[in-house]
């Protein structure tokens, strides 16, 4: 893996193999659907040498599902990471049309 460009697996999966992403040590993560992620699973893939973190996604269409409702309306879990920095006035690109959006 040392040895790899490119290294996909599931926000759940980089969770789970936490240890093996520090030992990698990637500059770059891309998260795709970011809006529908859980905000801790994001942060467990994060470590020092992180130079760039890319979220693609649409923050106003689905949020994280998290699995206890209560938690989630208390602690605010409901809401990504990616959505929270929108909200928060991070810089963000945002596309003016897509293809699947034409008639």
């Amino acid at each position: 893996l040392q040895e790899a460009i490119v290294i996909g697996m599931t926000t759940t999966g980089a969770a789970k193999y936490r240890s093996v992403l520090q030992d990698i040590r990637p500059a770059i993560i891309i998260v795709e659907e970011a809006a529908e992620v859980l905000e801790a699973h994001i942060v467990t893939t994060l470590s020092e040498q992180c130079q760039h973190l890319i979220l693609i996604g649409d923050h106003q269409q689905l949020r994280p599902n998290p699995t206890v409702y209560q938690l989630a309306k208390k602690y605010n879990m409901d809401i990504s990471l990616f959505e929270r920095m929108v909200k928060n006035d991070m810089q963000c690109q945002r596309l003016q049309s897509q293809h699947r959006m034409r008639p």
